[in-house]
């Protein structure tokens, strides 16, 4: 297990542990204590050093909280409407909830979020100062989640951090390469050969959150500032499909698929939800969405996880694919 560099006095609170980055962050903890909020915490070897509390964003037990200086992890969000309630209740209200019983010895707040906040694209180094414009329930409750924590960080003289991602890739993925691969045995490219994306490894995102951490801790000055999260250099789509077919033995794709905007406008403005989501899938595989992330790489320590390869990183990914 990899040792966070740095001295190790304090503690962090996650929420979502048993998620994709989650399980990332628990990976790369080093020896932080950490106590964990999680709903079904039976049958799981959590290790020495992590405290498992039962519960939820709406039933929060006090003894989740420790006595002494620490920094909240927030991964407890909702990512997809599965059983039709919608995003509000956990996404905003359990947002709002989680902060009123943050305690004073709270330093600051680490937040997942996505680059769904920037509205549709394509986009071509997108900053965090690109005016935000969520078209989706999901966007429109990140945002909402996000105004929260900032306005809560700044009254109570908290820092806060807002990561917003693209594709994550590498252990626990089930989305981002899943979905390449299938298309690829089905012979099928979605997007033209220059269609690029922002990448990154859990965890090395991992890594990144847990010097974020120790940032926070460290400063006279807490700061709360929106993230882009990824490796500095995009994945062109052509990249990304030649990785696949050598690594797992595919054949190429023989049919190459482009989505007019047209047919986007109209799936997103269709009154069914299965048409809107189908709109988001394909503006994700055939726009590109590229993130500029130099705000990130100013933070010390962050410049070599960022100059990593995207193509690299997803020849690792494919290893753990694989098993």
């Amino acid at each position: 297990m990899a040792l966070v560099t740095g001295g190790e006095d304090f503690d962090v609170v996650l929420l979502g542990a048993t998620g994709l980055m989650g399980q990332a962050i628990l990976r790369q903890r080093g020896a932080h204590s950490v106590h964990a909020l999680v709903r079904s915490p039976d049958g799981r070897a959590w290790g020495e050093g992590v405290h498992v509390h039962r519960g939820d964003l709406h039933a929060i037990p006090e003894a989740l909280f420790p006595s002494h200086p620490y920094v909240v992890l927030h991964f407890a969000t909702k990512p997809r409407d599965t059983d039709g309630t919608g995003f509000e209740r956990t996404n905003v209200e359990g947002t709002q909830n989680l902060l009123s019983r943050l305690t004073k010895d709270c330093r600051g707040v680490i937040h997942g979020s996505s680059m769904s906040v920037y509205g549709p694209g394509p986009h071509l180094g997108v900053t965090e100062a690109h005016p935000l414009n969520p078209v989706t329930p999901l966007a429109r409750s990140r945002v909402a989640s996000e105004a929260l924590i900032t306005k809560h960080a700044a009254a109570a003289g908290m820092g806060a951090a807002l990561l917003r991602t693209r594709f994550l890739i590498g252990e626990g993925d089930r989305f981002v390469l899943p979905a390449m691969v299938k298309m690829l045995e089905r012979r099928r490219q979605l997007g033209a050969d220059t269609v690029a994306c922002s990448v990154i490894d859990v965890d090395d995102h991992a890594r990144i959150i847990w010097k974020l951490a120790r940032r926070m801790m460290d400063t006279p000055r807490p700061e709360q500032r929106a993230y882009n999260v990824a490796y500095s250099r995009p994945l062109v789509r052509s990249e990304f499909l030649g990785t696949l077919v050598q690594g797992l033995g595919l054949p190429p794709p023989v049919v190459k698929v482009r989505v007019p905007d047209l047919l986007l406008n109209a799936l997103r403005d269709a009154p069914s939800r299965r048409a809107q989501a189908l709109a988001e899938r394909l503006e994700l595989l055939t726009r590109s969405q590229c993130l500029d992330v130099a705000r990130l790489k100013a933070v010390p320590g962050m410049r070599a996880l960022l100059a990593r390869s995207p193509v690299e990183a997803l020849r690792a990914a494919l290893d753990t694919f694989r098993s």
